[in-house]
């Protein structure tokens, strides 16, 4: 690709700053009508003038097409929450460019310089990170990470004339200078760290700032290249789209069957339940009390069949909890703004913070079920699918979230029956649609896709639990016992992670 600098000499009554500033603002506004999502992640050292390139930088892209985070350790609420997070909720949607003023490298590279994690620790963090970025690369966004250098003098001097001036005064800490001492070692361990996760589709790009538009020249270039190297993809893309038949073809499970497996009873004393019942969501209003005086994070996931009886296994599980220490969110097709981010993000968005719990009525996994069975995606993105959910709940468990994953399971002629059943009450009747009879008429499919699911995500970390549910007051039972046990199990081996 031709230095976007070298047009200078076309017209010489224009400085190749200001050249490369409207080229910019001109692949930018591409991009942005192809619906390329792209994320700029500016991380480097301090007083290497990130603040001052990165305003000069947006002088030049229209204000409505981007959006700025700016992070800071000192801020205590994002970390109540696993480190990626506050990166999560701020990916950039289609057509759209998020910044990072600082990301996720400098929160792990700030934890280690406060002695806060040893470097033993760093490995996993950079594992975490890098399938964010790909998981995002995969997603088609467009991922440019730039490192802002400064030499050790530099620094000091930049700090110096900052606390010479009682209003720029401010800007410098005792943190700073401390960090200033640990000059080389920090530097050493950010250089590890870009060679550890520099990747092909997120490569880093170090940058001198000691001269400031010698700087600002060569990151205009760097965002033009990535820009354009975008566009030339979608447009190739575009004019060369895949037959759905072959990306959505049936592909058969055929390992094993764990549903089979499953072994319905007789139904339930209904005077025995009541009694069960009490007592266990007595238990449960203890065990709440704890979670929150042990800070510790928990995620609930109901899925099933419909008509299994989520729903009411859900009402009776929160029946005797403070509402101010859980969340339910019900999963239902993905809106507009959805669709335009990640699949994974909107699930983010509602994780929990430590001391709470999260509910979902239905989950992430409608991606490799309903979106498999009725080919809302390509057999690739479902297959990808099972790594990505893998890698978001260790995140989640590293971080100290109990993951507790239940499918309720019922047999078709008890579907029916409840279907048939729902139809006829009319306090009921809104729970039935045409959707849901029209994924009857899949069973065979979605039980090959459960199945599957079941193998390929039932994780020491988030374990899976198949609930026969024919019986309703059995199912509730046995979900309240399920809770119990993982949340006894959180408390007594509760821990907190330092990011």
């Amino acid at each position: 690709m031709k230095d976007a600098t070298d047009k200078s000499s076309s017209n010489p009554s224009k400085p190749p700053l200001k050249l490369l500033a409207q080229k910019l603002g001109v692949v930018q506004r591409e991009a942005g009508k192809l619906g390329i999502p792209t994320l700029v992640v500016i991380e480097g050292l301090d007083a290497s003038s990130k603040g001052k390139l990165i305003n000069q930088i947006l002088l030049e892209i229209d204000s409505r097409s981007f959006k700025v985070y700016s992070t800071h350790a000192s801020h205590t609420e994002p970390r109540n929450y696993p480190l990626l997070h506050r990166f999560w909720n701020n990916t950039p949607s289609e057509g759209r460019i998020q910044f990072y003023d600082r990301g996720p490298y400098y929160l792990v590279l700030d934890a280690w310089a406060e002695g806060k994690l040893h470097e033993d620790e760093l490995s996993h963090y950079w594992d975490d990170i890098i399938n964010f970025e790909r998981q995002l690369h995969d997603s088609g966004v467009e991922i440019i990470k730039l490192f802002l250098d400064v030499s050790k003098k530099t620094q000091a001097k930049r700090f110096r004339k900052l606390q010479e001036n009682t209003k720029t005064a401010w800007r410098v800490t005792p943190k700073d200078w401390r960090r200033h001492r640990q000059y080389r070692s920090y530097r050493d361990t950010a250089m590890e760290a870009i060679e550890t996760t520099d990747r092909d589709y997120a490569k880093w790009h170090t940058i001198d700032t000691e001269n400031f538009k010698g700087a600002l020249v060569e990151i205009y270039n760097r965002i033009i290249d990535h820009l354009e190297d975008a566009i030339a993809r979608k447009k190739k893309a575009l004019k060369t789209p895949l037959e759905k038949s072959v990306t959505n073809a049936w592909i058969p499970y055929k390992g094993h069957n764990f549903l089979d497996d499953t072994k319905f009873e007789e139904p339930m004393d209904r005077q025995k339940y009541k009694t069960t019942l009490k007592r266990r969501q007595a238990k449960i209003h203890e065990l709440v009390h704890e979670i929150h005086t042990h800070q510790l994070p928990v995620v609930l996931a109901f899925c099933g069949w419909d008509a299994a009886g989520k729903g009411g296994c859900i009402k009776r599980l929160v029946q005797s909890i403070d509402p101010r220490g859980y969340d339910v969110t019900p999963v239902a097709a993905p809106t507009k703004i959805e669709l335009s981010h990640h699949y994974l993000w909107r699930f983010w968005k509602e994780m929990p913070p430590r001391g709470k719990i999260a509910i979902f009525d239905r989950s992430w996994y409608g991606r490799v079920l309903v979106e498999r069975v009725e080919a809302l995606c390509t057999n690739m993105e479902w297959k990808a699918a099972y790594q990505e959910i893998n890698e978001m709940e260790q995140h989640l468990a590293n971080f100290g979230t109990t993951i507790v994953k239940f499918w309720l399971h019922i047999d078709k002629d008890t579907q029916l029956e409840r279907f048939e059943a729902r139809q006829v009450d009319p306090l009921k009747s809104w729970k039935i649609t045409e959707e849901d009879w029209r994924n009857r008429e899949k069973w065979e499919r979605y039980e090959e896709s459960i199945n599957e699911m079941i193998e390929k995500t039932n994780t020491s970390y988030a374990p899976w639990h198949i609930v026969p549910a024919t019986c309703k007051m059995r199912a509730r039972i046995e979900v309240l016992d399920t809770v119990i046990r993982a949340l006894k199990k959180a408390i007594k081996q509760s821990r907190k992670a330092p990011l």
